[in-house]
């Protein structure tokens, strides 16, 4: 996926994240933009392959009890991170959505396509 196709617009959020590969937990990083569609991670203790799949806990705050748990792919790697594409449900979508809305700096969040803050879960 380039940048040409995506739904919505990176954001240059960074946010913690902790990194698992099945039960394994690969370390801690932090995302250099993300968006609907996936995220950039900065690399973490060892490099992902595309096709890995990956659960992704994402910390918001510091120290957050309850972070957004996202299943993502890796589709790219280079020697700064990797690009990974999210799979996840109406639930985490809305957290998502929410997320970026109320943490993106630009201030024109709502008016892009793909960024719409949502009170309900999506159906």
């Amino acid at each position: 996926m380039n940048a040409d196709s995506r739904s919505s617009i990176r954001k240059p959020l960074v946010f913690s994240v902790e990194v698992y590969s099945l039960d394994e937990h690969l370390g801690r990083t932090q995302t250099r933009d993300i968006n609907l569609d996936g995220a950039f991670l900065e690399r973490c203790a060892r490099k992902l392959h595309p096709t890995e799949t990956l659960e992704l806990h994402v910390h918001v705050h510091d120290n957050e009890h309850t972070p957004l748990r996202l299943k993502a792919t890796v589709i790219r790697s280079t020697e700064e991170g990797e690009a990974v594409l999210f799979d996840y449900g109406a639930q985490e979508y809305s957290r998502l959505l929410n997320t970026i809305s109320a943490y993106s700096s630009d201030g024109h969040t709502l008016k892009m396509p793909g960024f719409w803050h949502m009170s309900s879960p999506v159906n």
